[in-house]
């Protein structure tokens, strides 16, 4: 199944690298317009404009090939429906958020309570498809299997949404989200190699090929965003991943990055509110306030390279933190 992954992989960078320069020529010849920036976002001002919704063609063609390489090498299972059903709907939410914001020119797309009762209701058919497995009534915690009981279809629908909103949240300068992502899976990937979860692992290096072939247009100048159709489909991928591979608790490491960005959002918010408009941050996410000069506030802040390279170089690290501790204790 090593050999079948790789090919899946190299198929998904190649389609995905030819596809993309097609999308984002079909998008400038039909003068649809693209992602528009935050006001607030000054130092982004040159990127209105930049065509959106990449996330589109990846998450299709590592859907496709990766269900081609199951019916081909016989992997369809229950765990492979799942991924595609959460991986799939998760983009199909983004989609819907991106569509109207890029036909509207604004930064609204769906309410709140639209795009929540969406992914709740993803969560719950997720739950349902989940329980096929003898062990899915436990969570696995630092070698402790815990049984939540009723509160597992709850946890698992706040995975999904809180790791979703996370990656859509770090997906705020070019190349920072795919390739991120992509250190994650790889962690995910060797878990999933050493378990011997073959149908897990061949979806992974699919969607990592099909990262790698759009970060070629998405690093910096991004010549096209991944929009909210990538950035909630692969937060969602990462969280029903870690439970499909009974390897909830190292996501808190391998998704250190969104965690903190998230929580960076969240603590700015509490703050304002509290403080009656003071702030801890120059600006949230928090890759903005290193943009901004971070807390000193002096100089020009972080190159966009800068912060890409330290926060890819923080995932990888807490990666392989992450993977020590879960062969020792698991």
């Amino acid at each position: 199944m090593l050999v079948a992954g790789i090919i899946g992989g190299l198929i998904t960078l190649v389609l995905t690298a030819l596809v993309i320069p097609r999308f984002i020529l079909y998008i400038h010849k039909k003068e649809l317009g693209g992602q528009p920036t935050l006001e607030d976002v000054k130092q982004h001002a040159d990127k209105a404009g930049t065509p959106t919704m990449g996330g589109a063609v990846f998450v299709v063609i590592a859907i496709l090939v990766s269900m081609i390489l199951a019916l081909v090498f016989r992997q369809v299972s229950p765990n492979m429906i799942i991924v595609w059903w959460v991986f799939g709907m998760y983009a199909v939410i983004g989609f819907i958020d991106d569509f109207l914001k890029v036909f509207k020119q604004n930064n609204q797309g769906l309410t709140a309570t639209q795009k929540m009762a969406a992914q709740i209701f993803i969560g719950i058919v997720s739950y349902l498809i989940y329980r096929h497995d003898p062990h899915s009534m436990l969570i696995h915690v630092f070698g402790w299997s815990i049984s939540p009981g009723i509160f597992l279809p709850v946890f698992i629908i706040i995975w999904l949404v809180g790791w979703s909103n996370a990656v859509n949240l770090t997906d705020g300068i070019d190349g920072l989200a795919s390739i991120n992502v992509a250190i994650s899976l790889i962690a995910f990937a060797i878990i999933a190699y050493l378990r011997g979860q073959h149908d897990i692992f061949m979806i992974i290096l699919a969607v990592i090929g099909a990262l790698l072939g759009f970060f070629i247009f998405n690093r910096k100048p991004a010549k096209i965003f991944m929009g909210d159709v990538g950035s909630l489909a692969l937060g969602a991928l990462l969280a029903i991943i870690s439970i499909l591979l009974h390897a909830e608790w190292t996501l808190i490491f391998i998704g250190f990055i969104y965690m903190i960005e998230t929580l960076s959002v969240m603590s700015q918010v509490f703050y304002f509110k509290a403080t009656n408009g003071k702030r801890i941050f120059r600006m949230t996410p928090i890759h903005h306030h290193f943009e901004l000069g971070g807390f000193s506030g002096k100089g020009k802040g972080w190159s966009e390279w800068k912060i890409d390279i330290a926060f890819w170089a923080t995932t990888a690290g807490l990666s392989i933190i992450a993977l020590l501790l879960y062969f020792k204790v698991d």
